[in-house]
This record gives C-alpha cells, sequence and structure tokens, in this order.
C-alpha cells in the first residue's frame, strides 16, 4: 500500500444518492500490489460506504457468522489494463479493500476521531448529488485494518448492478469503531426521492463454489 495517507492533493466526497464517495484529486493515486495482486498494481478509483437500517447489520461480508455494521469499500483498478473501463470483463479487472465498521455502545459513545474528518462534513453533502472538498487525511481509519496479521481473499463480482465478475476481494478482519452518531449521520443522507439512504447494502449472496482464502503471516488456510 502505497501513498494512501499524502498530505497533498483535494479529496473530493460526493452523495451520489446511493452511497457517499470519496475521490482524490491532484495528486499521484494511491496502489496496491503483492499478495493476491501478484506484480499487477491496482490504482485507488474512490471509496465507497456500505450500511443497514439497524446497527446489527449493514456490511456487505460477514466472517463467521459475524455481521457489522457498515463496510468500507476501497476500490482500485488493474493498470495492465490501461483505463478502468477495460477493467470491467476481467476476472482481476478490479481490487476491492474491504473494512468493517462496528457500532459500539450506545448513543452518547464518543465518535471514532479517525473518522471525524469523513463523518463531520456528512451535514455539507445532504442531497444527491452535492460534494464538499474534506482533508487527504481522511483515510487514516484504514491504518487500524493495517495492524493486522491475516486477510481474507477471494475472486467475485461487483455489489452494485450489473454485478461483473471483476472483483479481487481483499478484506480485513480488524474492526473500526463507529459511533451512534456518526452512523445516523450517514442514514440521514437522502436520495434522489428526497427519502433518507436508511440501508444501501446488497444482501449476502451464496459462495456459488468460490474459494475463500484466509491468508496469515505463516499459512494460507
Amino acid at each position: 500500500m502505497t501513498n494512501y495517507w499524502s498530505d497533498i492533493g483535494t479529496v473530493k466526497m460526493t452523495n451520489t444518492g446511493r452511497t457517499v464517495v470519496i475521490e482524490i484529486d491532484d495528486r499521484s493515486l494511491p496502489y496496491l500490489r503483492g499478495g493476491p495482486l501478484s506484480k499487477d498494481e491496482f490504482q485507488f478509483m474512490n471509496v465507497q460506504f456500505r450500511w443497514g437500517a439497524e446497527n446489527s447489520c449493514g456490511a456487505e461480508h460477514s466472517i463467521n457468522g459475524i455481521w457489522y455494521s457498515m463496510e468500507a469499500q476501497v476500490m482500485h483498478w488493474n493498470t495492465r489494463y490501461g483505463s478502468i473501463d477495460k477493467c470491467y470483463d476481467k476476472s482481476d479487472g478490479i481490487a476491492v479493500l474491504s473494512y468493517f465498521m462496528q457500532v459500539v455502545g450506545c448513543p452518547g459513545i464518543p465518535d471514532n476521531p479517525s473518522l471525524a474528518e469523513i463523518t463531520n462534513n456528512l451535514s455539507k453533502i445532504k442531497t444527491i448529488g452535492s460534494q464538499t472538498n474534506i482533508s487527504p487525511y481522511c483515510l487514516l481509519w484504514m491504518l487500524e485494518g493495517c495492524k493486522g496479521h491475516s486477510y481474507y481473499t477471494y475472486k467475485g463480482s461487483l455489489t452494485t448492478p450489473p454485478y461483473q465478475e471483476c472483483v479481487i476481494w481483499i478484506i480485513s478482519p480488524i474492526v473500526n469503531k463507529i459511533s451512534v452518531r456518526q452512523i445516523d449521520a450517514f442514514r440521514s443522507l437522502y436520495d434522489g426521492k428526497m427519502k433518507n439512504i436508511l440501508k444501501n447494502n446488497r444482501s449476502q449472496q451464496r459462495l456459488h463454489r468460490r474459494t475463500i482464502y484466509h491468508i496469515t503471516d505463516d499459512a494460507v488456510a
């Protein structure tokens, strides 16, 4: 992982009417390589968030039957194919880093400061198509996932239509905390019909013969 925590450049946060998207401009973009990605370089596209109407479930993945409140998906495209558009029909065209977020405690529990740059500015993008610039340090919450010594990976699909089978998923088991106030700030956003986006997660799908690998410091399970 390279260039994710630079203090240079412009970071734009947008309400798409379905989710919150974070994009980076005006600097060298972050990129990934290694592990299940082999020698290919995957360049940062954006961050998208998935959440549910209840704090007990909102993520699109679970681990050992445990569900989480939210999932942040950091999207990347394989530069070997020359452009993002050419990646969607390739089985290794897109790589997604997924991070779980879990509401801990009850209302009044302190906010997670590493998410504050995002959640404190959601009030500026209440309606569909609205945008605001935020600090380049808005991705610091990803550092929590880097503390772990394992991850899960599998080849699958995007979770939005038309669900192309083009993704290498990389899922961190390390869970970020998020307060009730912070997750409610996501649910308070409006879609194109001026209704609150209470949930935007796809229901969990069957494996359909996919193999999920658990990669640790010592072995592959």
